[in-house]
């Protein structure tokens, strides 16, 4: 015999109702009022309700009119607990409202984030009214909750047909589509979400990773942006709208954005990273190597192995201490060009060299032509500088080789600040190609002047 502690249990609540109408059926809670409720207090529904149940703890009615209070009152982990019981009375019970019943419940249980409960429940609901808008909304919902976007996608679509301007189900439509990556689909349901609920940060950050996704950049900025003071989605926004800036060349703008996001509490650790280690590269590439190697040290203080940090930091620290090698691989193009002009007149000793072409290429390399002059000899030689710290590789010195033959000059020079791939060498073993790395460049730059 099924233990009758938790009907008894139900007697001993006591509420002490406003003196307000209570309305039962809340639009999203399935079900039809019950014409014996109306013009009633909550207090005189649960006084008559708490009468019954002395007698009958097992009593539908006075079990439903608890629940269905509960449930108006959002307090749904007691709803959840009365209309536990009133699942197990329909089975002996035809006259009980096993769809409400099962809807609710299930509702209930979503709110109190028991999923594979609320998700029984629903599909309960559903078998008896497949056709059902609030069940097919509520699956749809569930399913996203439980990362079953797909699933989620063919409930949402089925109730929106019933009611095409239900706004949450139009939110997690756009939401499915997001996190399933169809940005595409995912936009026109999220621009529909916001426009009925502005304040809804996390729909909004969503239609702005879509709109950038879809080329949409300007409209992504303008939400990225309008998030960045956010507590939650701020920092995540100043990431994201200071890469966009930051592929726009609008570096100022990118380090803005970046220094937005830092001054916000509690920032996730990866997020926290990333925004230092994208604000360094800013710096970096602006000159401002002091800045990037403090921020740099900021982050091996949080985590050492992060990327390349290592890499860099070792890197900043030397080029601190070498203004021209700051000039080869950071400075303007004009300060830049100036400076390997300087070594082109220093790498042959006793010759007088005569600069007759210089060609700077998309910013990466620089090709000098000049005629060389000795006591014995006279050649055309060219040289290029590679603007790099990595390894030049094999494609680059065949090109290189090309150039030669275009000029008819008569001996190459390739420089870098880094090395070269093994192919490459191997490849101008034959040729008059010379290969200049990085400690002989910097034998180089320390006999000129500071540019």
């Amino acid at each position: 015999m099924m233990s009758l502690l938790p009907y008894m249990a139900i007697l001993g609540v006591v509420i002490v109702g406003s003196i307000v109408t209570l309305v039962l059926v809340k639009s999203s809670g399935g079900g039809k009022s019950n014409d014996k409720y109306q013009g009633k207090t909550k207090t005189t529904i649960l006084k008559e309700a708490n009468k019954k149940l002395a007698s009958n703890p097992k009593d539908p009615n006075a079990l439903m009119a608890i629940a269905d209070i509960y449930f108006s009152d959002n307090n749904f982990a007691k709803a959840m607990k009365t209309y536990r019981m009133l699942v197990d009375l329909c089975a002996v019970n035809p006259d009980l409202d096993e769809y409400k019943i099962n809807l609710r419940y299930g509702i209930s249980a979503m709110e109190e984030k028991i999923y594979k409960e609320a998700y029984k429940s629903l599909m309960l609901a559903r078998n008896t009214k497949p056709e059902d808008f609030q069940t097919n909304a509520y699956l749809g919902k569930i399913e996203f909750m439980m990362k079953k976007y797909d699933k989620s996608i063919s409930y949402l679509l089925y109730a929106l047909k019933i009611k095409p301007d239900h706004d949450e189900s139009v939110k997690y439509l756009g939401m499915s589509y997001y996190k399933m990556k169809k940005y595409k689909e995912a936009v026109p349901r999220l621009n529909r979400a916001v426009s009925g609920h502005p304040d809804d940060k996390e729909a909004l950050f969503a239609l702005a990773i879509s709109c950038n996704e879809t080329g949409r950049v300007e409209h992504a900025l303008k939400i990225f942006t309008h998030l960045r003071p956010d507590p939650v989605w701020g920092p995540k926004s100043a990431l994201y709208s200071g890469t966009i800036h930051t592929k726009m060349r609008k570096l100022d703008k990118a380090v803005i954005d970046y220094e937005i996001g830092l001054r916000h509490e509690n920032i996730p650790t990866e997020i926290l990273l990333e925004l230092k280690y994208r604000l360094a590269g800013v710096h970096s590439s602006e000159g401002r190597l002091d800045k990037s190697l403090e921020v740099l040290k900021d982050i091996t203080r949080i985590d050492p192995g992060y990327k390349d940090v290592q890499t860099q930091v070792r890197k900043f620290r030397e080029l601190s201490s070498n203004k021209n090698l700051q000039v080869y691989l950071n400075a303007p193009a004009t300060d830049f060009v100036s400076l390997c002009r300087s070594i082109t007149n220093i790498v042959i000793k006793k010759t007088k060299v005569n600069i007759i072409d210089v060609a700077f290429t998309n910013a990466e390399y620089v090709d000098i032509v000049a005629e060389v002059k000795a006591q014995k000899w006279e050649d055309l030689i060219l040289y290029r500088y590679v603007r790099t710290d990595g390894l030049v590789g094999q494609i680059m010195v065949r090109d290189l080789y090309e150039k030669l033959k275009e000029h008819h000059a008569g001996r190459g020079f390739c420089f870098s600040a880094g090395g070269f791939t093994e192919s490459a060498e191997q490849w101008v073993e034959a040729r008059l190609i010379d290969l200049i790395s990085k400690d002989k460049l910097i034998q180089y730059l320390n006999k000129i002047d500071t540019i």
